[in-house]
């Protein structure tokens, strides 16, 4: 290898091991959200994830603020060539609601978008 591609892998390197530091935990409200772990943890108690709860979090997260639809949420928790029952993405989101939510029937952390799916506020 030449000197300027040694630096060039090294360098590459070190952004993948930042991003990796970065995704070991965010904070989803008032919860300490760790994906590797499909954990969270709330007031020193720790809360149990699903991959796909999981994958539901991180995807509000990312988009924190802005609603994301149905749609996308399918396509990137279920997958593309997913074709789930009307009701399963509502279930999930049901479920989820119960383990985060402090009142479950006032979502304060995953808010319903009317007509476009969800959006974490923060």
């Amino acid at each position: 290898f030449t000197r300027p591609e040694v630096m060039a892998r090294i360098r590459a390197a070190l952004r993948r091991s930042n991003s990796r530091a970065e995704a070991e935990s965010f904070e989803f409200g008032d919860l300490l959200v760790f994906p590797d772990r499909l954990l969270a943890e709330r007031d020193e108690q720790m809360i149990d994830f699903t991959p796909r709860e999981i994958s539901i979090l991180s995807l509000l997260y990312e988009h924190r603020g802005n609603p994301v639809s149905r749609d996308a949420l399918l396509d990137r928790c279920w997958g593309v060539d997913y074709f789930p029952d009307s009701r399963t993405l509502d279930q999930h989101i049901f479920l989820l609601r119960k383990k985060i939510e402090i009142d479950s029937t006032k979502p304060q952390l995953i808010e319903t978008v009317r007509a476009i799916g969800y959006r974490h506020p923060s």
